[in-house]
């Protein structure tokens, strides 16, 4: 691990640790060495610890003397991270350290996501292991492996190692925001069935990107406007299609979005357009009488690339639209089939739902179409649905189910959390709030998030009352590139977990 950049910066033990985790593969579903770095740190600082089948790691420390009477804390942070970076970079995720560089306050990945969701987090939990000095209660440390494809680690452990009645998730975004509540819902992937037929050769292909998106985390960023990358092209490869006709359109390929669960930034597809004038089918939003089918398809690619800049010239100023020629591929979808995946593009939410009515300002209820996969005999749709109203989390996923069958598809719900319920007597949340204001004169504010955190698994599978709470530094560009962590926020967050855990 040469190379290091972060050495000098405070807190030292943080960041030392939090640079370690970027020379360390750990994309969701590869989390063995990282699995096996925190079991190595446990050993050499002499601690209890369990790693399971799953490859969850917890790790014990007793109380200082004073405390062993005090209630236990479990700290609680995720191992694995979303991997997504730019479309011409070449890092492997599964042998490279993540590229980052300080910029001013922040610490940045340029070219990939960095990793501080949530692996800051877990810096923070080994850093208070090894602290020395620290008066504290029994700690029980939970590092969890595949939170990010849908909370199946946390799912997996064995709550009776577990004692702690207070957990303190290092798992929020927002210095000096408390969450104390979040949102559930299910993760829901629908197959729609395709049936592949032999290249026409008397089409012409071209392939259509869109890029340039900022994309983020589909629940704490879903209020920020972004677009969705699938939506985009749905839209654009729908008014070719109703331009055109399915005479002289056809749909070869598809793909968009890197996972569930972030905000769409990529997407390209594969067409056929006809050479040749032939009349407009006349049910387009736009009519170009005197053009040859290829120059139309273009300009229409033009327009939408125009359209798309104006619609999100302030949350999404670098949208871009790329039509290029390309060689014919092996095989293409069938009118039928080309119709089922654009309906179903044009028809699924993807985006805000409804506002909080009593927090107005507060996302209630989302659907996040993150992810469209072509697959030889099937297309899949995966969607991640978020509420913090089970009601409306049911809604959202119906309607999925519906236009799923209806055209003829099935799906499953490989993962999904229950809303975690914000307690009103929450003992932690007081010790924090009078924690904050001690440090730093001023009040926390106090947060139901629009996203699934841990501890609602959590509470559902301990059998018992959990006293929770979650907080973190600022974070920003969750799950895309350019994420960063800002230095100054944990600088104070390091100061906030020491003196919490002195009062607990």
């Amino acid at each position: 691990m040469e190379n290091r950049i972060l050495t000098n910066i405070e807190p030292k033990q943080v960041f030392k640790y939090f640079e370690d985790l970027t020379f360390i593969p750990r994309e969701s579903g590869n989390e063995q060495a990282v699995s096996d770095y925190l079991v190595s740190f446990a050993r050499d600082h002499g601690l209890e610890y369990v790693q399971d089948e799953a490859l969850n790691v917890m790790i014990f420390k007793e109380a200082t003397p004073g405390y062993a009477n005090h209630p236990g804390v479990i700290l609680q942070a995720h191992m694995d991270m979303v991997c997504a970076k730019k479309s011409w970079s070449e890092i492997d995720f599964g042998s490279d350290p993540i590229p980052f560089e300080i910029d001013g306050d922040k610490i940045v990945a340029r070219e990939t996501s960095l990793g501080a969701d949530d692996g800051i987090g877990v810096a923070f939990i080994l850093a208070l292991l090894a602290e020395d000095g620290l008066s504290h209660p029994r700690l029980e440390a939970v590092f969890t492996t595949e939170e990010e494809t849908g909370l199946f680690g946390v799912e997996k452990l064995d709550y009776t190692k577990l004692t702690g009645e207070y957990v303190i998730s290092l798992d929020a975004a927002d210095e000096g925001v408390a969450v104390i509540g979040c949102a559930g819902g299910p993760v829901i992937c629908s197959k729609i069935p395709v049936t592949r037929t032999e290249t026409d050769a008397s089409l012409n292909y071209y392939k259509v990107k869109i890029q340039g998106l900022q994309g983020g985390h589909s629940g704490e960023d879903i209020h920020r406007g972004r677009a969705h990358a699938n939506k985009l092209m749905g839209r654009l490869l729908m008014e070719l299609w109703q331009t055109l006709g399915q005479d002289n359109f056809v749909l070869a390929g598809f793909r968009g979005g890197d996972k569930s669960n972030s905000i769409s930034r990529t997407a390209e597809a594969v067409v056929g357009i006809r050479a040749g004038y032939t009349e407009p089918a006349g049910n387009g939003i736009m009519t170009l009488e005197l053009m040859d089918n290829e120059t139309r398809a273009k300009v229409i690619a033009e327009k939408y690339a125009e359209i798309y800049k104006d619609e999100y010239r302030i949350n999404d100023p670098g949208i871009e639209v790329i039509w290029e020629k390309t060689e014919m591929p092996e095989n293409m979808m069938d009118t039928a089939s080309a119709q089922k995946i654009l309906g179903y593009i044009e028809l699924a939410e993807s985006g805000i739902v409804r506002m909080d009515e009593e927090f107005p300002h507060l996302v209630e209820s989302s659907v996040n179409l993150g992810a469209v996969r072509i697959r030889p005999e099937h297309a899949e749709f995966w969607h991640v649905v978020r509420s913090s109203r089970q009601s409306q989390a049911d809604m959202m996923a119906g309607k999925i189910y519906r236009i799923t069958e209806m055209l003829g598809g099935e799906y499953s719900v490989p993962a999904g959390s229950p809303p975690w319920q914000a307690d009103p007597e929450s003992q932690i949340r007081t010790a924090y709030s009078r924690v904050y204001r001690r440090l730093f004169d001023k009040d926390p504010e106090m947060l139901v998030l629009h996203a699934a955190l841990e501890p609602c698994k959590m509470a559902e599978r301990a059998g018992r009352r959990l006293d929770m709470i979650a907080f973190g530094p600022d974070v920003r560009n969750l799950h895309a590139p350019g994420e960063y962590v800002t230095i100054p926020s944990c600088q104070k967050l390091w100061k906030t977990l020491k003196m919490l855990l002195e009062e607990l």
